[in-house]
């Protein structure tokens, strides 16, 4: 007959230990703190926050060139007309 270990019964035992202690290691590295995290995000709220005060600005400047370009067509297309209307 072969012969069993007796450090075998033990075995289970040692691994719940072993497995106790890699959870713990685990949730303690599992990822920032929740303040870490409240402060990445505030970071991130202003960064966007930034970004779209950009955008804005971006889109209020392409407004009035849009508008100062219509202006000039308006004013070219009064005066091919003024110019056609004296022709006649």
């Amino acid at each position: 007959m072969a012969r069993r270990r007796a450090s075998k019964a033990r075995s289970d035992s040692a691994s719940l230990r072993a497995r106790s202690a890699r959870d713990k290691a685990k949730s303690s590295k599992s990822g920032p703190t929740l303040m870490g995290r409240v402060a990445a995000l505030e970071r991130e709220r202003e960064a966007l926050r930034d970004e779209l005060q950009r955008a804005q600005a971006r889109v209020r400047q392409l407004e009035s060139g849009h508008a100062q370009v219509r202006d000039r067509i308006a004013w070219a297309l009064d005066s091919l007309r003024s110019i056609l209307d004296g022709k006649d």
